[in-house]
């Protein structure tokens, strides 16, 4: 709806400079904005505003959670309180406890509070305070003398800052890296291969009628949670004469896999087996159409004859850790009560065999027919402006870091610079990194926090927060249509910090070597005006400046017509067997890390707020403990709060013992996020680090981390230690009728 002239003068001069405020809907989460749309803004900046009432600014949240639109409560210009943006589509007001916490990140006692020099040994902690032109003086200079050995490692980029490290990389000369769990490295993969694009998946999930999930934690971890959970309560409870069905295939009981009708535990890296043995039941039985047959075979590489000779599911039950009754009802299930959905990830592609995993359950949706369709898996387009606003840059694989640290040892590299990524603590000791950056010519951190890897650097630049700073972010996944979430400054920064963007702006510009725009603010408004030459979409405005705190006061903008094009299958994937490293006689356990709930892989673990969120299953909180099954706990003699060590082929921890009745026999599950050896007081010295356990096994094809591709075995310590959690000290235990390994329900 369009802005009057009068209402848009009135707010001119604080879109200049500042954010503005949210007025996309009436009421906050209504999400059904059907009133005259007004704007409401002092002339001065809001986040400097000292009034006696609160105001709502929309912003986005960090892509490391989404990107998704959120709205922040600023009152006296201090950032209270974070909700979802009611209006924004990936979300329409639904958030997270991550974003629930940024407001704690702003506020930080441990933060950096400016840019700080090396005074000590590297390791040492000890640093002194410089100022900011001296700093981005030295960092120029290292840049200057060898820029073809220089490497910028940051955290998955796209959108305006995404395109600000395109262009600085470009125009420098420097190497780039990225790291995000390798788990997102294979599914990229998967979805270049079964599907032929760059983009991560979204679900129609109100429109569906069964959803089957292999190992993906979509409720809580995998890609979108927030996303995933809104759809899942309408697929749930979003009609009246519908409740859709949710069966679950996976070696751990998670938060997500609790919610099902049905879990079907199996051995990790059995995922893809059992979905081939599905296929097989359903193209032998006629419960699917001919049409779907091509591309699940072009995706698969292989021929009926094949599928039918060696994944019937009397053949690859034992294997898959289920009987061949489970694998038909599986295969029934999903065929007959359509429209219905596959997805597959997190330990599913953490395995050896991960990307075979991934193909061949997200193939399965050729055979239903559910590929971009209602109630089905929905692809996404690329960025509307592909050539000027990046899409996501996916990580490197696991091996690709083995060469980086091996280059960065050999003297290749020598100069490293690090913006929101903690490769010291994110990868296994195996990879050599941590020894490779103790002893490398330079590295400069742009951390806000004393994080491991911060801990080796000379040079620390400090970055702004999430809630101080301008940014254009491409959602992913988005929510099957093109959509961008603007960001904006809801405070003032708190501690004398700098964009990244314009860090890296300013650097060029010192090196003679000036990028596109003058400041970060002003690539965001640059990339704001393409959208607006593109004549379509949600806003409606004319002016630039218009159609900028247009975009500013509905959080983004959208276009729910490009949505993306028919999917084909580009290479196959081979079937393949999961590999461990241990000698089962030695190792006689699968060893089984989680990332988790609220700290997700350990980057979140300096947030108190997030320390003290329960994990859904044990409601253990503030450090790491191992699953055990109740009756491989009676076998070796232990009970919850007893001390273990947990011994792999690459070394050993002491974690305490939580017994819970969902367990599998043979699998122990430890949640990632603890173990950080620096990272602030809440973060530091608290649990265990699970990859320290991990051998260096790489997923066959991609060369990312196989984190599920260890076995373990057990050693008493004759200690006890007390686990800090909810359900008090009572040992969990099943109700006789109400049995909670296997949920289920009459059928009509």
């Amino acid at each position: 709806m369009r802005m009057r002239r009068r209402e848009f003068l009135k707010l001119a001069a604080t879109s200049a400079t500042g954010a503005v405020l949210f007025t996309g809907c009436g009421s906050i989460g209504d999400a059904n904005p059907e009133h005259e749309f007004k704007i409401e803004s002092p002339v001065r900046n809001p986040n400097d505003l000292l009034y006696g009432r609160d105001n709502w600014y929309a912003t986005a949240a960090p892509l490391s959670i989404g990107g998704y639109g959120i709205i922040v409560r600023v009152f006296e210009g201090r950032a209270k309180k974070v909700e979802g943006n009611p209006d924004f589509p990936v979300n329409l007001g639904r958030s997270c406890a991550k974003a629930q916490a940024l407001v704690q990140e702003v506020y930080h006692p441990d933060r950096i509070g400016g840019p700080l020099r090396l005074a000590g040994q590297r390791g040492s902690g000890q640093f002194q305070v410089i100022e900011w032109e001296e700093a981005l003086g030295q960092v120029a200079d290292l840049i200057r003398q060898a820029p073809d050995s220089t490497l910028l490692i940051t955290e998955p980029l796209n959108g305006a800052l995404g395109a600000i490290v395109e262009q600085f990389v470009q125009t420098t000369g420097i190497q780039h890296a990225s790291l995000e769990p390798d788990e997102r490295v294979v599914l990229r993969e998967a979805m270049r291969r079964v599907f032929g694009v760059d983009t991560l998946p979204t679900l129609d999930l109100a429109n569906a009628r069964f959803l089957l999930s292999f190992s993906a934690d979509f409720l809580h971890t995998w890609i979108s949670p927030v996303q995933f959970a809104r759809a899942y309560g309408a697929f749930r409870q979003g009609r009246p004469d519908v409740r859709g069905t949710y069966y679950h295939v996976g070696p751990r009981l998670s938060g997500t896999a609790a919610n099902a009708d049905r879990w079907f535990p199996v051995r990790p890296g059995a995922e893809g087996l059992v979905a081939l043995s599905m296929a097989q039941v359903m193209l032998e039985e006629g419960l699917v159409e001919g049409e779907g047959a091509e591309p699940f075979f072009q995706a698969l590489g292989l021929t009926p004859e094949q599928l039918g000779a060696d994944f019937a599911p009397d053949r690859v039950a034992d294997a898959a850790g289920l009987t061949a009754e489970q694998i038909r009802e599986l295969a029934h299930a999903f065929a007959e009560q359509r429209p219905s959905v596959a997805i597959a990830g997190t330990s599913a592609a953490a395995t050896t065999n991960g990307l075979f995993n991934l193909a061949a359950v997200f193939a399965l949706n050729y055979l239903v027919g559910s590929v971009n369709s209602e109630g089905g898996l929905i692809l996404n387009p690329a960025s509307p402006l592909p050539d000027e606003l990046p899409a996501n840059r996916g990580g490197d694989p696991y091996s690709q870091w083995v060469n980086i640290a091996q280059q960065i040892a050999g003297g290749q590299i020598r100069t490293v610079l690090v913006h929101r990524a903690n490769p010291v603590y994110s990868l296994p000791p195996a990879s050599g990194i941590q020894d490779a950056l103790r002893g490398a010519g330079s590295v400069v951190s742009f951390s806000s926090f004393l994080d491991e890897t911060t801990m080796l650097a000379d040079l620390v630049l400090p970055d702004h927060t999430a809630l101080e700073q301008w940014g254009l972010v491409v959602p992913e996944p988005g929510p099957g249509f093109e959509i961008v979430a603007i960001q904006q400054p809801v405070v003032n920064p708190f501690v004398n910090t700098r964009a990244f963007g314009d860090v890296l702006i300013q650097i060029a510009s010192q090196l003679g070597q000036a990028l596109p725009w003058p400041s970060q603010e002003a690539a965001v408004r640059a990339l704001a005006d393409g959208l607006r030459g593109l004549g379509r979409g949600n806003v409606e405005a004319e002016q630039p400046n218009e159609y900028f705190v247009t975009m500013q006061t509905q959080g983004g903008w959208w276009d729910e017509e490009a949505r993306a094009e028919e999917a084909s299958p580009q290479a196959p994937t081979a079937p393949a067997n999961p590999e461990f490293a241990g000698d089962p006689g030695q190792f006689p356990f699968y060893l089984l890390p989680f990332p988790s709930d609220s700290l997700g892989y350990g980057e979140f673990s300096h947030l108190p707020w997030l320390q003290a969120l329960p994990e859904p299953v044990s409601t253990n909180v503030w450090g790491t403990w191992v699953e055990l099954n109740p009756r491989t706990a009676q076998d070796i003699g232990v009970e919850t709060g007893d001390v273990v060590r947990v011994v792999t082929p690459q070394g050993s921890a002491e974690l305490p013992v939580y017994v819970n009745p969902a367990a599998m026999p043979d699998v122990l599950s430890v949640p990632m996020g603890q173990g950080h050896k620096a990272y602030g007081r809440y973060a530091e010295g608290r649990g265990v680090n699970p990859l320290e356990l991990v051998a260096p096994q790489a997923e066959r094809e991609t060369g990312a981390l196989a984190w599920v591709a260890t076995r373990c075995r057990l050693e008493l310590t004759g200690r006890r230690m007390r686990i800090a959690r909810f359900e008090g000290q009572f040992p969990a235990f099943q109700l006789e009728e109400f049995p909670i390994i296997q949920v289920t329900r009459p059928r009509t």
